[in-house]
């Protein structure tokens, strides 16, 4: 009499315990499946605004490459360099280094004035976040 007794309690026990792990997860469905919901709906609206706002910026920019397309070419003038005959003609790999003729232009010339402290700029850039 006292084994069943035993079994007894242990029975009510496991099915009371199961009963209230349904209760709990069912619960915590009805919680979490709405903030999972409107979680997905609103990533969904901004990937959307996200998207007509890409679709925006490439039509303006199409627009702008076609407006270029047709701007005259007319307006197209040469710049004076102002190197004249120094020949400068890349750097020192084309033709043997300029053969000497760029002796004038590349002199070293005045030091600028002096640059901001690197705290201060430090401060700039986190005054600026």
């Amino acid at each position: 009499m006292l084994d069943i007794e035993c079994r007894l309690k242990a029975y009510r026990f496991v099915a009371y315990s199961a009963v209230t792990f349904s209760v709990v997860a069912v619960l915590s469905v009805c919680v979490t499946l709405p903030m999972v919901y409107n979680y997905v709906h609103n990533v969904r609206r901004t990937m959307r605004h996200e998207i007509e706002f890409c679709k925006g910026s490439a039509k303006d920019i199409w627009s702008e490459v076609n407006q270029l397309k047709h701007v005259s070419s007319s307006n197209r003038t040469a710049r004076q360099a102002g190197y004249g005959d120094a020949g400068v003609g890349g750097g020192p790999s084309s033709n043997g280094g300029g053969a000497g003729k760029c002796d004038d232009c590349c002199l070293p010339g005045a030091a600028g004035p002096p640059g901001a402290p690197v705290s201060h700029l430090r401060l700039q850039v986190k005054t600026k976040s």
